[in-house]
Order: C-alpha cells, then sequence, then structure tokens
C-alpha cells in the first residue's frame, strides 16, 4: 500500500507538466468549437487526465534498478485465460464448514490484486458513458484497448528502453480491466440523474460562446503574437537590414491590417476562438478600418508607453543634475500611474462587454462566430 501512495505521489508530481503541454490544446479546442470554456468541463476534463496519469504511473513505476534492468532478457507473458481464479483458490484456506475461514477468499494477495486491477478501470468507463457518451459496446472495446496498451507497456519494457519486459503482460489484467471499464459503465448511470448532462454542459458553453469575454480577447491576441514572432522569424532572412524589433513591427502591421482584409475580418487567433471583426452596422468593415482599429490599440496600448521612457532616458542622459533626475523620476512614476489607470478602465470596460476606444473611432468590434446548436 505504501508503495501505491509513492507512486501516486508521483503522479500528483508530473501532473503540472502534462496540464502545461496539454492546457493550450485544450484552450484552444474549447473557444474554437464552443466559444468558451466552462469551469465544470474543465474540472471533468482535468479530473480525466489525473486519473489517467495515475494510472499509467502505477503500471510504469516503479522503474528497475540499473542492475535489475542488465538481468532483463526475454519477455514474459501469461497466457492462460482466468489463471487468477486458480490463483485465488489456490491460495485461500476455506473450510465449508467454518465462515471464518471464507474470508481467505477475499484478504489473499491474488484477490486484492485483481480486485485493484478491477476498481482501477472503472472511472475510466464512468467518465466514457458520461462525459465522451460512449456506448456500451465502444466503452467494451475502449477499455480493453487501454487495458492492452498497457500490457503492451510492459511486454515491450517501457517501449523498447529495456531488453526485456520488467512487468508481466498477464491476459487476466485485460479480462479484468475490461470488465472493470463495464462496470464503471454501468455504476455511473444513477449519478448520471444528478449531474448535469454532456449536452447541457455543451448547452451553457454553446450560450457563453456568443459574448466576447474578456479572457477570450486575451487569448486571441496570445495566438496571433505568437503567429507573427513566428512569421518574423520565418522571413528575417528577407528583412535582415532592419532590427528585429523593426522587423516585428513591419509583420505586425501587415498581420494584422492586411490579412484581415483578404480573410473578412480573421486572423489566426480570431479563427481559434471563433470571433471576428465586423463593421458595427454588421457587415464587413472597409479596408482602412483594420489600420485604424489595430494602430491604435498597439500604438496606445504599447508604443506609447515605449516612447515615453525613451524620451525620459534620453533627457536624464542629457541633464546629469541629480535634482532634474529627482524630478524624471517623479514624472516617470505619475505617468505610468495614469497608464495603469488607463490599462485598468479598458480591462473592466471590455469584462463588461463595453466598447473601447479604438472600436468606436475604427467603427468595428469583436463578433462570435460560433454556430449556436
Amino acid at each position: 500500500m505504501n508503495q501505491y501512495l509513492i507512486i501516486s505521489f508521483q503522479a500528483v508530481v508530473l501532473f503540472p507538466i502534462v496540464v502545461a503541454v496539454f492546457t493550450l490544446p485544450y484552450i484552444a479546442y474549447n473557444y474554437h468549437k464552443y466559444g468558451s470554456i466552462l469551469s465544470l468541463k474543465v474540472v471533468i476534463v482535468y479530473s480525466f487526465i489525473f486519473y489517467l496519469l495515475c494510472m499509467y504511473c502505477l503500471v510504469v513505476l516503479p522503474l528497475p534498478t540499473p542492475e535489475e534492468a542488465a538481468a532483463l532478457h526475454g519477455r514474459r507473458m501469461q497466457l492462460e485465460p482466468f489463471l487468477f481464479v486458480k490463483d485465488i483458490i489456490k491460495k485461500s484456506d476455506v473450510i465449508p464448514g467454518e465462515p471464518k475461514t471464507w474470508l481467505t477468499v477475499v484478504l489473499n494477495k491474488a484477490f486484492l490484486v485483481n480486485i485493484l486491477n478491477l476498481f482501477l478501470a472503472v472511472p475510466f468507463g464512468m467518465y466514457l458513458r458520461y462525459y465522451f457518451k460512449r456506448s456500451f459496446s465502444q466503452t467494451l472495446i475502449l477499455s480493453f484497448l487501454l487495458s492492452l496498451f498497457f500490457e503492451i507497456t510492459q511486454l515491450t519494457g517501457l517501449y523498447f528502453i529495456y531488453s526485456g519486459s520488467y512487468r508481466l503482460f498477464d491476459v487476466d489484467d485485460l479480462i479484468v480491466n475490461t470488465i472493470g471499464g463495464i462496470f464503471g459503465y454501468i455504476l455511473v448511470r444513477p449519478l448520471m440523474i444528478i449531474l448535469p448532462s454532456r449536452d447541457e454542459l455543451d448547452e451553457v458553453s454553446y450560450k457563453r460562446g456568443r459574448e466576447i469575454s474578456l479572457f477570450r480577447r486575451v487569448i486571441s491576441l496570445f495566438f496571433d503574437i505568437a503567429s507573427v514572432s513566428i512569421i518574423t522569424m520565418l522571413n528575417r532572412p528577407l528583412l535582415q537590414h532592419y532590427p528585429i524589433f523593426r522587423a516585428f513591427e513591419i509583420n505586425l502591421l501587415l498581420y494584422f491590417s492586411i490579412l484581415p482584409i483578404f480573410t473578412k475580418g480573421f486572423t489566426l487567433g480570431s479563427f481559434i476562438t471563433s470571433t471576428a471583426v465586423v463593421s458595427t452596422d454588421g457587415g464587413h468593415p472597409r479596408f482602412f478600418a483594420y489600420f485604424i482599429r489595430y494602430g491604435l490599440f498597439f500604438g496606445v496600448y504599447f508604443y506609447i508607453p515605449l516612447y515615453i521612457r525613451r524620451i525620459l532616458d534620453n533627457f536624464i542622459l542629457i541633464n546629469t543634475d541629480a535634482s532634474k533626475d529627482m524630478g524624471v523620476i517623479t514624472i516617470e512614476i505619475l505617468l505610468y500611474l495614469l497608464y495603469f489607470l488607463f490599462l485598468l478602465v479598458a480591462v473592466i470596460k471590455a469584462a463588461l462587454h463595453r466598447s473601447l476606444f479604438y472600436e468606436r473611432w475604427s467603427k468595428t468590434r469583436i463578433e462570435s462566430t460560433v454556430k449556436v446548436k
């Protein structure tokens, strides 16, 4: 039992790494399909990932020591079905006339190991039926395939990293895990009466997807800035005469002001988050509206603070008087406070779904393109 606790703790340690790898694609998928991310869905999906990670760690860990690994040769297999029944009977000391001895059936190691394998797969069947809406036959097949994946992992010595298998490939594990998945499919039925159905969760997600949340805007901008950065690296040879920051600015201008003209308001970020820039009257904006919109956005929110800082730095370099330096620093702090308040107001307005100044001046707005089902 102590070994299982240690392995479970290792799964907890690995979980943040797996989440970091999985989160961005998961966010992109949800925003593209639903236009929103529902907190209950996040809990269900990430608990499913954590469950699979624990299951994988229990199968793979602990790894053999270098001495044990050096002694591994060949692939060990147990191919006799239901051998575990014989093992349970053999390790039990049942005397028909003495009920106390019947407990030896459920307390011997062979029984406990197989019960663990059974219950290990029960959550898998529950997730498949409740959240992934799989049928009985699909749950049966997927439970078998999951168990087969783990058994092959053991048989191949962690995908041929080791010269032999450090765990036994056991056909009984395939049988017991598959039965566990089916039990999970059956046991989750009463819970489905209490919990909201997957269709109800999707309905709420689609309804929220009609609105443009602040987080949705941020995610869209993140993917767009990442795209511009990649484009800058790819076409760097063409813009080698410009400093890297200047090359980035050129690509930024082309990406946000030229690309949407041909894609009817879409960028990669808006495509992923299922949004598009439209005119305030609902049609496609004029071509110059994109220049106004994104010119004001980046100019006011990013470039003006940078240029103010440069002007103040140049002033400090020219004037070496310490008192003047203190005055400039005071002005700089005040300007940054004003800038912070300006950003805070913008964030609050975006969170409340109010139009921002660059949207009003360019006569554009962001619209959700999610098809509500």
